[in-house]
């Protein structure tokens, strides 16, 4: 058994006889930790891992394994600097509570406060209600961030007030709920330069890393650091272009094994106070938003209050893999760090906790064994959900509208403005969240680097589904004259987006059941007053002849807008009219006519009060009686249009005409089917969203 008292920190750090007893008593065997390591990297093919263990003020064991850059054949040691990833948030955190607790800042300020010209915007409300805490805590609002800016490309990192302005809107309101967000730690490393008058990278050298004696640890990859870092990996094993970010405070720190064992140190509360107090500390460790039923997050910690108080971040990013594990009333923090997407830091810290703390459990699980994906349920929509809903996706060039189609079937569709209708897959509604994802392309400069999916975060809100619409890089593998090729990560961005319900269909519905009447009206109002024989059987809707007119009408709610209806009709007596159909355009109403006029017009009206013999839309159908003719009217934001056997005969746009009806087709409203002294047959009728 192997017992490592490193003698940099025992002459840094005071600890008692008694505490280095306690650890003693309680030393793992490291000589078989080391073994297990290896054999998992051995087995799992990852680059490197670098490990260290602290217990009550003292590490007790730090170490590298594997290859750091396998092109220069340099070995992983406890001092390489690894990109960490996302545990660079508890030491960002940590740089706020030093300004803090200097009287520079109050966490509990808005966060605009310390902000310049551009501020975070929050349609909720007022933006002032988005503190420091918030970002911190990851309760800002602020929905999914990530962009990843590599050297090979020719895209500059943007200035932080342009990401800012981008991308610094609230998608829920704010201390709503937990959501993870790198841009609150890219804001908040812009305020630390700005409260400090240092850049960040030079405020975390002088007041955090330098204090801490973390003297293998920097913001970025200045060139004079590069040689003694671990290269960043795929699964592939290749090394991946050096890549920065637009949100330094939630990712771009590099530090070693070591260096965040004494990092850790500080907040086990086993000494280095002179870099932050106790109660300043303590102040991280405190869970101010939930993020599940058993764990909260503080400021910069995740904190998991069970068998065992656990805090803990992790890491994770392409070519990176990082966990950080405190266990302060054990004295207890263990770290490993690795320079490839990889569970072995995860499962090393878990297989070292168990060995460190007597009732841990540790399952042993197989390293390369993806997890099992959960097959969802089907998308069941309530009532409340299904439709029709109409709004806009707004990004910083403009906004995007996009409707969505929501099935009562479980069908779920959606459509980009100007681009093709798509399916959304892996559709699903809890908790009054609804999530999917969509092949669509959002077209701004950003977007635009590289093909990408969109994922729906859309809360139903007083009728309104209101939230974000992410556009994430497309990871989808693709072969190229025989070569695979895996795609980078680039991004991933959230863009406020507001939904309205316009319609109460969502996908395609019977109107007709082809039995009866159910659902209809006979209408003997005014013209209709002698109707003749009406009668629903056999797959058809029989309107009799009448003096002058016969119809139905839908009895009950019908959409306004934003619906298709489709139909088959013919005349089977007279020379009329015998497809008078009135609907809804908003909240007026329209009706196509066909075989009027001496029983060949077709036609809207009344559109800008003129009559379908007399508007843009009269056109001419030599109609055959007992001839069945498909008819389809479309209705939705842009144009009303009317098919008849697949042919166009009429395209309106919606918002430059009045539309209107005759007092005579009123009794039809707000769907009817009308005859004009003709005998008619309708049958096949349906509804369904309307189509681009």
């Amino acid at each position: 058994m192997r017992f490592l008292v490193l003698p940099a920190i025992a002459t840094l750090l005071s600890f008692s006889m008694e505490s280095l007893m306690t650890a003693q008593a309680t030393e793992p065997d490291f000589d078989e930790i080391s073994g297990w390591i290896e054999r998992q990297l051995e087995y799992t093919k990852d680059p490197s891992l670098s490990v260290a263990v602290v217990k009550d003020g003292t590490i007790l064991f730090a170490e590298g394994f594997g290859w750091a850059d396998k092109q220069r054949r340099k070995r992983a040691d406890a001092h390489t600097a690894y990109s960490i990833a996302s545990v660079s948030k508890p030491l960002t955190a940590t740089a706020i509570q030093r300004l803090a607790e200097a009287g520079k800042l109050d966490v509990d300020q808005p966060a605009n406060t310390y902000l310049g010209k551009v501020k975070i915007t929050n349609p909720f409300g007022d933006a002032d209600d988005i503190t420091l805490r918030h970002l911190m805590n990851h309760t800002s609002g602020l929905g999914l961030h990530y962009q990843f800016y590599y050297q090979s490309d020719d895209h500059p990192v943007p200035y932080r007030d342009t990401t800012i302005q981008h991308y610094g809107i609230a998608v829920r309101p704010p201390g709503e709920s937990y959501r993870y967000c790198n841009l609150g730690y890219g804001i908040l490393d812009y305020i630390i330069a700005r409260q400090s008058r240092l850049s960040y990278a030079e405020f975390m050298d002088k007041h955090v890393f330098g204090p801490l004696g973390m003297t293998h640890s920097f913001v970025g990859l200045p060139t004079d650091k590069q040689k003694n870092i671990a290269v960043r990996y795929n699964r592939q094993g290749q090394a991946i272009p050096h890549y920065e970010f637009d949100h330094d405070g939630g990712s771009a720190i590099y530090a070693s094994a070591y260096d965040l064992a004494r990092f850790a140190v500080l907040h086990i509360g086993s000494g280095l106070h002179e870099v932050l107090s106790p109660a300043f500390v303590e102040q991280m460790k405190e869970p101010t938003a939930s993020v599940n039923s058993n764990a909260g997050y503080g400021m910069g910690w995740l904190i998991e209050d069970g068998d065992h108080y656990l805090v803990s971040h992790t890491g994770g990013m392409p070519g990176v893999a990082t966990r950080v594990t405190l266990a302060p009333k054990e004295g207890l923090a263990v770290i490993c760090l690795s320079n490839t997407e990889s569970s072995l830091p995860h499962q090393a810290v878990k297989k070292i906790l168990s060995d460190c703390l007597d009732d841990y459990p540790y399952d042993h699980p197989n390293l390369l064994l993806r997890p099992r994906r959960q097959t969802p349920p089907p998308f069941k929509p309530t009532e409340e959900l299904i439709g029709t809903w109409t709004g806009e996706i707004k990004t910083y060039e403009g906004e995007r509208h996009l409707t969505l189609w929501l099935g009562k079937d479980g069908t779920c569709r959606a459509r980009l403005e100007g681009q093709l209708v798509t399916l959304v897959t892996n559709a699903q509604f809890n908790d009054g969240l609804l999530t999917g994802i969509i092949n669509g392309d959002l077209q701004t400069s950003d977007t635009s680097r590289v093909k990408h999916r969109l994922r729906l975060q859309l809360v139903l809100r007083k009728g309104q589904l209101v939230g974000a619409v992410e556009a994430v890089t497309d990871l989808t593998t693709q072969w190229i004259q025989g070569e695979k090729i895996i795609p980078k990560n680039y991004y991933g961005l959230s863009h406020f987006t507001s939904l309205k319900r316009s319609s109460k269909i969502g996908s395609q519905q019977v109107l007709f059941n082809g039995r009866n009447l159910d659902g209809w009206q006979i209408i003997k109002k005014y013209d209709f007053k002698n109707h003749g024989s009406i009668t629903g059987k056999d797959g058809v809707l029989k309107l009799g002849k009448g003096s002058p007119a016969s119809g139905v009408r839908v009895a009950g709610d019908f959409p306004k807008m934003n619906y298709q209806v489709e139909l088959e009709a013919r005349r089977v007596e007279g020379s009329d009219f015998f497809c008078g159909m009135t609907f809804p355009i908003h909240d007026a109403y329209c009706t196509l006519i066909i075989g009027g006029w001496g029983g060949g017009v077709v036609g809207l009206s009344n559109i800008d009060t003129m009559a379908a013999v007399e508007n843009e839309t009269t056109s001419y159908l030599d109609v055959e009686n007992n001839r069945w003719y498909k008819v389809a009217v479309s209705v939705d934001e842009e144009r009303v249009r009317v098919w008849i056997d697949n042919k166009e005969y009429a395209n309106v746009k919606t918002k430059e005409h009045k539309f209107d009806i005759w007092w005579e087709q009123e009794p039809a409203m707000p769907f009817g089917l009308v005859s004009w002294n003709t005998g008619a047959e309708f049958r096949n009728i349906k509804i369904k969203p309307s189509q681009p």
